[in-house]
């Protein structure tokens, strides 16, 4: 197989909608480690297959298939067969976008979700998907690609979407942690320890992690390094150099922070902020 076959363009457009995240890939080696997004994730497949598992779900996605994933979902994602890979595109519209769009005057405190099923075999909108993305990719118009955008979230939504009556009373899975969440969120430019989120969560060391872990399926570890890379993102995008992001965000130093971003997203920090608009 030949490794230059490999090619990942993520990059956000600040232009779109208060910014917009977008993919174009052609995968084969990489692997995508159990990772969550703040965003929600729609993708769409046009060759090749991927195993993933989506809150310990798992599925393959082949051509014609649209896969959607809820912000702070845990994912995984890689190749059926490795000689073969396989190639998507994917949006990261934020859930106040999607809202928006869905937006119905009378629809009163609403919120929008997918159901529980990841992975659609849709090969009309699936086409749709990977049309538009090459659009957002290469367009100058900026009126052009935010109706592109906006027609093919508003064809998801209309085809997918479920609206429903927010419920302030419904439990959170994560309500036992949230402590502890809003701790590592607040200060995870920091070198906090597990001592330190377990004081802040009022639960013993192993006790948090356990429930952590069953709460969010993912380590704590693993949970604070994705907050840092999802605020290297937003700074990178924003023109910040990377050595000054690998600091802020409280990686030791800009190798941690290469090889970090690198495993996560296929692609170096450089590249990603190249890619940017």
């Amino acid at each position: 197989m030949d490794n230059n076959k490999e090619n990942i363009v993520l990059w956000k457009d600040s232009g779109l909608f208060n910014g917009t995240e977008f993919l174009l890939a052609s995968c084969y080696e990489h692997s995508y480690p159990a990772h969550f997004h703040e965003e929600f994730v729609i993708a769409a497949f046009s060759r090749g297959a991927q195993r993933n598992s989506v809150c310990r779900r798992t599925g393959i996605a082949t051509a014609g298939s649209i896969m959607v994933i809820h912000p702070g979902e845990v994912h995984t994602g890689e190749a059926v067969e490795r000689e073969m890979g396989w190639d998507y595109c994917a949006l990261y519209p934020s859930e106040q976008l999607l809202l928006d769009i869905a937006y119905e005057p009378d629809a009163g405190n609403k919120s929008l979700n997918f159901g529980c099923q990841n992975i659609h075999q849709d090969i009309a909108l699936a086409n749709t998907l990977i049309a538009a993305s090459a659009t957002l990719r290469s367009c100058p118009d900026t009126l052009e690609k935010e109706c592109t955008l906006y027609g093919v979230l508003s064809a998801f939504i209309s085809r997918y979407g479920i609206l429903t009556t927010k419920n302030s009373t419904s439990a959170d899975p994560r309500a036992e942690v949230s402590r502890g969440l809003e701790y590592i969120h607040d200060l995870y430019d920091q070198n906090i320890n597990i001592k330190d989120i377990a004081d802040a969560a009022e639960m013993s060391e192993f006790y948090f992690m356990r429930l952590f872990r069953a709460s969010t399926g993912m380590s704590v570890h693993k949970y604070l390094n994705q907050i840092r890379l999802n605020r290297a993102k937003k700074l990178l995008s924003e023109g910040v150099k990377a050595t000054v992001v690998a600091h802020r965000v409280g990686f030791f130093d800009q190798s941690h922070l290469n090889r970090n971003f690198k495993a996560q997203f296929g692609i170096t920090p450089g590249r990603y902020a190249e890619s940017c608009v």
